[in-house]
């Protein structure tokens, strides 16, 4: 929460002494509109809930390319992303996709789906043909993935706290 969605929040509540009862998802929206725009984005997926996508037709070796941390703010930086033949995706999105389905894979490119299967600790192992030739990403359900890589893949515990007030209105 920053200090100027928490001023922007109580102004407009304005100067009345009477009862004002606005919805907290309010001021989240201000937080939300002041972060938005300067904040840096990583890709990140749940290591206990992820599925697996082995690209056939990906690269031998690990490749690296830069991209901007923010599309639309290029001052915040630059980050490293890396291609391989082996992904992790989130098993929710795993879970929605079938054999010949056209998927893309965001920051780098359409993949049809040639297979799928659970692996023998249970969790969901694709495999695709990526087609870099493909442009068409309109009607295509589009994927988080980041390359299996010890090198560069780094795990992080994330807490997440719950809300302290948990009615919409006091």
């Amino acid at each position: 929460m920053t200090p100027h969605s928490l001023k922007k929040f109580m102004l407009e509540q304005g100067p009345s002494k009477n009862t004002n009862l606005m919805e907290w998802d309010k001021i989240w929206a201000y937080n939300k509109e002041h972060i938005d725009p300067k904040a840096p984005r990583y890709t990140v997926i749940s290591k206990d809930a992820s599925a697996k996508i082995i690209v056939t037709n990906g690269p031998e070796s690990l490749t690296v390319e830069t991209h901007p941390l923010h599309q639309k703010n290029a001052d915040i930086g630059t980050k490293t992303i890396t291609y391989g033949k082996e992904l992790l995706i989130e098993e929710e999105d795993a879970k929605t996709i079938e054999v010949g389905e056209k998927v893309t894979l965001m920051k780098w490119g359409n993949i049809i789906i040639t297979k799928k299967d659970t692996g023998a600790d249970g969790k969901i192992v694709l495999e695709g043909k990526l087609d870099l030739e493909d442009k068409d990403m309109k009607k295509t359900k589009k994927i988080t993935w980041v390359t299996i890589d010890k090198n560069t893949n780094v795990e992080v515990n994330l807490v997440e706290l719950g809300h302290l007030i948990t009615a919409p209105k006091i």
